[in-house]
């Protein structure tokens, strides 16, 4: 009898920093974004793109702390642009 191999259902989590703007009690506590792969490969390298923009900050200072990457989701035209963004003071 052969057994099935157990595969990952998911490929990581992640906490998000802030949410703006803040989504209403009545909105979907989940959106499902699907992607082509060709689409995903333009996610990948963009993010790492920004990424690599961020990590050329000095992490030490405050300004280089709030340094985030803001993926912004447009639900009306199904896009995804990523953004060099940053946190709040304060938080």
């Amino acid at each position: 009898m052969v057994t099935e191999i157990k595969t990952k259902k998911t490929f990581g989590t992640l906490d998000v920093a802030r949410i703006s703007p803040e989504p209403k009690p009545d909105c979907p506590r989940a959106l499902n974004i699907h992607m082509t792969f060709e689409d995903a490969l333009k996610l990948h390298f963009g993010l790492g793109q920004a990424l690599a923009k961020l990590n050329s900050y000095n992490r030490a200072t405050t300004d280089g702390k709030r340094a985030t990457v803001n993926l912004c989701v447009y639900t009306d035209t199904k896009r995804i642009s990523i953004n060099e963004g940053q946190l709040p003071k304060g938080k």
